[in-house]
């Protein structure tokens, strides 16, 4: 495993409340090692027992359905509000496994960290292969690290960061088609485009 040489981010973590339900990580102690925590379980886990104690969040992912972009927008947002350099954001689900270190090594990468670095700052090797199963399976959008790095920097709402990466998408469909390049890869959604020829807007295949 690479020595992390990035500032570390994210803690991950499987649900605060062990298998017997008592707390692994006390709500009275939780704010002196973490600045949020963000649950992206599909159930509540023990997200509202720290929310008088820290910043609480509740993003819930079905794991097996489509997990949108709704959960990683959240999760950046978060972040960027109360991340300051010192302690950690403390994400989990229910095993550590899967949803949350997904979440969290999409939004390392999409900060700049490699593969190896985000892998390294969250402990968990193998994550990238992991990660790219979710995404060929149709869960994470494939799109989701220029997503989030439009969300860094761009516009403070989902509704404007979608709309942004669609203008974007078509745009450069649109340049394709008119250099007579194929629009669209594989398996992307049609897009429409306008055909100077028939001036008419046709529908990209």
């Amino acid at each position: 495993m690479e020595t992390v040489t990035k500032p570390k981010i994210f803690v991950v973590t499987g649900s605060p409340r062990a298998y017997d339900g008592h707390l692994v990580v006390e709500p009275k102690t939780v704010s002196e090692k973490y600045c949020a925590v963000i649950n992206v379980a599909d159930s509540p886990c023990a997200t509202f027992d720290f929310q008088m104690h820290i910043p609480s969040f509740w993003f819930p992912i079905n794991e097996i359905g489509l997990w949108g972009f709704s959960p990683f927008f959240g999760a950046i947002r978060v972040v960027q509000q109360y991340y300051k350099g010192d302690k950690p954001v403390l994400i989990h689900c229910h095993a550590g496994a899967n949803r949350s270190p997904s979440v969290a090594f999409a939004i390392l990468l999409a900060k700049g960290y490699t593969v190896q670095e985000a892998e390294a700052s969250l402990e968990y090797e193998g994550l990238n292969e992991l990660f790219q199963r979710n995404v060929l399976r149709k869960h994470i959008p494939t799109n989701i690290i220029e997503f989030l790095q439009e969300a860094e920097t761009n516009g403070d709402s989902l509704h404007y960061c979608l709309a942004r990466m669609s203008a974007l998408r078509d745009e450069i469909a649109q340049k394709r088609y008119d250099e007579g390049l194929q629009p669209t890869s594989p398996g992307e959604i049609p897009t429409l485009v306008y055909d100077k020829v028939t001036k008419r807007f046709v529908i990209t295949k």
